[in-house]
């Protein structure tokens, strides 16, 4: 019975000690936290640059998908003119529905070009001679479901600012990054995308 005893009484003892350096160790050590805390910094620095470019290529797509669909609508345009007029210049040509504002002007080479606020060319071709112009076009074409748009020297706040470039050739800059910007050229029907929001 001796022997009995002194075995419960080392089975209790270790048991013991057991049950009390588990209680010492439920938690971390300050050097555990420190690493953890380090790693996520890391992770931080490596990812947020990451959550940035998504921003930044929203806006590139969202132009991209702008210029695609003027592009669109310079092209069916442009199939309607060869439809009803064929060849030459035409002035007020009904293109989307039948009210004056989807109504477009088209150069020799068939292409909309309206000449806003100018009478018309009786005969001789329209041509984009000034920002109203290429923000009549725009509107035009977009239906009156456009990004909204305005003058490059207007303070409105708008999707799209409306610039003049030279003879034919309107530019419409993005207002959030003006880097990126959607050019018509009216000689010959080009729509040309900036996509690099650094350049």
């Amino acid at each position: 019975m001796g022997r009995l005893n002194s075995t419960r009484f080392i089975t209790s003892m270790y048991s013991g000690s057991l049950n009390s350096s588990i209680a010492k160790t439920k938690g971390f050590t300050l050097i555990e936290l420190v690493v953890v805390i380090i790693i996520l910094g890391i992770l931080a620095v490596v990812a947020l640059p990451k959550f940035i470019n998504v921003s930044q290529d929203a806006h590139v797509s969202t132009v991209k998908g702008t210029g695609g669909a003027f592009k669109s609508g310079v092209n069916l345009a442009r199939a309607v003119w060869a439809t009803r007029v064929g060849s030459g210049p035409a002035d007020d040509l009904p293109v989307f529905g039948t009210a004056t504002e989807g109504e477009l002007d088209f150069n020799d080479n068939g292409w909309p070009a309206q000449h806003w606020g100018t009478a018309d060319s009786d005969g001789d071709s329209p041509k984009l001679d000034n920002t109203d112009d290429c923000i009549s076009v725009w509107e035009t074409i977009f239906e009156g479901d456009e990004p909204s748009i305005s003058a490059a020297s207007s303070s409105d706040e708008t999707d799209y600012k409306a610039n003049y470039l030279y003879s034919n050739n309107c530019r419409y800059d993005y207002s959030v990054n003006t880097n990126l910007s959607i050019s018509y050229n009216s000689l010959d029907g080009s729509v040309t995308i900036d996509s690099d929001p650094n350049n």
